[in-house]
């Protein structure tokens, strides 16, 4: 079985509109994660906030705890399904220098890829294991 997007996404990573560039600046420090999905309350994926985006709110001296995720975040973000493929996932990241992938079923967000979880899975010595059987829960190596 070829490893999906279902298979590696990360799920429960996300912050709404109306979160506090510094709280998603924490969050985006404490997930390890170079950027963080911004979802409405119909999950719906509405953009991305990035380390770039923080960052270029404190070069411009905004107070990170007065504006908002919507402030900053990048609009239009392309997705992608569960069933895309790894590869697939990782020529969109090279030809649009993507650092994740929100991961969406039925236009609805169920999770977020980063290059980092691509490179971790696939040099993984339980990579076998992320595809062997049906996805019922997150991976854990033991």
């Amino acid at each position: 079985m070829e490893m999906r997007a279902k298979h590696i996404m990360r799920e429960g990573v996300f912050v709404r509109p109306e979160t506090a560039v510094k709280d998603v600046a924490h969050k985006i420090i404490s997930t390890g994660l170079p950027g963080l999905p911004v979802i409405n309350d119909t999950m719906e994926v509405m953009g991305i906030v990035t380390e770039f985006n923080v960052l270029g709110a404190m070069r411009e001296g905004f107070d990170l705890e007065a504006i908002t995720a919507t402030r900053i975040m990048t609009t239009d973000p392309i997705t992608a399904d569960i069933a895309t493929s790894a590869n697939d996932l990782i020529q969109m990241m090279l030809l649009n220098n993507f650092t994740l992938i929100p991961i969406v079923a039925n236009n609805k967000y169920v999770g977020v890829v980063s290059r980092h979880i691509i490179m971790d899975t696939m040099l993984s010595p339980f990579y076998a294991n992320f595809t062997a059987r049906e996805r019922k829960g997150p991976f854990v190596c033991k």
